[in-house]
């Protein structure tokens, strides 16, 4: 998957570079933005999270500003009948949260709250509001460039195709991130978490100088930074929470010491999240017995051509940008 990685590379930090300088626009743009309505709020900035009593669609932009668009299942605008707060917390020790309140604008038919600008490699954002007397919470981990990063990162990584309920080595969740593939597996009776970088035969490679975040949002919201093993075969740490959780986000500084990629763990643009009781679970923690590792010394050069065997698993990269992208065949 490292075909073509000067390539990829570059695109992704001219990608995030931009992201990056959205708190300095101009005048012009800052009106721009105050403009976001009800129709332009999903465009390209916002992830949409579907409760039982309603949907919301929100955005949260750098220089720290969160727009929620609420509507009922059937999809009427909720406007004035919203009410509640926004709290955002840094994903680091000793971090305290800041609550602002969400306002209605009746102009642009959003709901606005207004919280510092965010400045951390992570942070937790929440929203605790009442729909008709109906409570709806969730949480969200985003990057620097907040949910318009999440959004232009799962564009990218929605090249590569994993197969529907494949499994990493370990049975854990399998995850492109950048111009890597990870497994991500933690065992419930101990809270230990794992993150392999694994080649396009599914065999893990040396960590290298690459750094890991791990964060969850289950019966709580948790974040956790993973620490290599002592010989560098995978990433280790340990989650206090040892439920499956509804929402896994990673964080992962490339061997190349390019920007940072935070990813939202299976979600791609277009997709809601399901948040509530009936909310679906990412299979984090389904490990009893760690599978021996047997590490692939340096990541060689993928070949595309035919594999053998029904079970080959093929990269083939077809080159990085809009029109194409790299593919995994099972």
């Amino acid at each position: 998957m490292r075909l073509e990685k000067l390539l990829h590379s570059t695109f992704v930090a001219l990608t995030l570079a931009a992201v990056a300088a959205l708190p300095a626009c101009s005048k012009k743009e800052d009106k721009i933005e105050a403009e976001v309505t009800a129709e332009n709020i999903a465009a390209d900035d916002a992830i949409t999270e579907q409760h039982e009593a309603a949907t919301v669609t929100w955005a949260v932009a750098p220089e720290g500003k969160v727009k929620a668009r609420f509507k009922t299942p059937d999809g009427q605008p909720l406007d004035d009948k919203v009410t509640g707060t926004v709290s955002v917390r840094p994903a680091r020790k000793g971090a305290e949260p800041v609550s602002a309140k969400l306002v209605f604008d009746a102009k642009a038919g959003v709901h606005t709250a207004d919280i510092p600008k965010l400045e951390d490699e992570l942070t937790e954002v929440s929203y605790d509001v009442q729909v008709e007397g109906k409570p709806l919470k969730s949480t969200l981990f985003v990057p620097r460039g907040g949910t318009h990063e999440l959004v232009a990162t799962a564009k990218l990584n929605a090249e590569v195709k994993i197969p529907e309920g494949k499994k990493g080595p370990n049975g854990g969740v399998l995850q492109v991130a950048g111009d890597d593939l990870l497994e991500i597996a933690a065992d419930a009776k101990t809270g230990e978490t794992r993150v392999y970088v694994l080649d396009d035969e599914l065999k893990p490679i040396p960590v290298g100088k690459r750094k890991v975040k791990v964060a969850v949002v289950a019966s709580a919201p948790e974040y956790v930074e993973l620490a290599p093993e002592p010989k560098g075969l995978f990433f280790t740490g340990k989650l206090v929470v040892k439920t499956n959780p509804h929402k896994l986000t990673v964080v992962l500084h490339p061997e190349d010491a390019s920007p940072p990629v935070t990813v939202l763990c299976g979600w791609h643009p277009g997709h809601v999240v399901v948040v509530g009781p009936s909310a679906p679970v990412v299979g984090l923690f389904v490990v009893a017995n760690w599978a021996p590792v047997v590490v692939v010394p340096t990541p060689g050069v993928i070949v595309v051509g035919k594999g053998k065997g029904k079970g080959k698993w093929k990269w083939k990269h077809r080159g990085r940008g809009p029109k194409g992208g790299v593919h995994i065949h099972f």
